[in-house]
């Protein structure tokens, strides 16, 4: 085998894995989860039985740490670990503090106003 042909099934690879990690989902169930989020894993709940990927996600997640943070020590795309940390909050496994500040942010139809605003100026 050539070393083009170890590279192409590295990334296919790669690529693989986290679909079959959220079973081709790309949205998490929840809407509430920012980068920003404070994410901490619930002590009393086991990880048995859990994918290598999620065990990781919550040994990561011993402390209060930012869902930005935990893709980046996971080694996870954030969109993969957005769909994976949603399961395990559905779960129970870990819990989740968003500041009041990120849900009174404006939302992008209000900031493309501004912005068309100050073009027009």
């Amino acid at each position: 085998m050539s070393t083009h042909e170890e590279d192409d099934r590295s990334v296919e690879s790669n690529l693989i894995r986290p679909y079959s990690l959220t079973g081709g989902r790309t949205r998490p169930s929840r809407g509430d989860l920012t980068v920003t989020s404070q994410v901490v894993a619930v002590p009393s709940m086991g990880s048995a039985d859990l994918d290598p990927e999620l065990e990781l996600i919550l040994s990561v997640c011993a402390r209060p740490v930012s869902v930005a943070e935990v893709a980046s020590r996971a080694g996870l795309p954030l969109g993969v670990l957005r769909v994976l940390l949603s399961d395990l909050l559905d779960q129970g496994r870990v819990v989740a503090h968003t500041s009041p500040w990120e849900h009174r942010r404006p939302d992008a139809d209000t900031l493309r106003s501004v912005l068309d605003g100050i073009r027009r100026l």
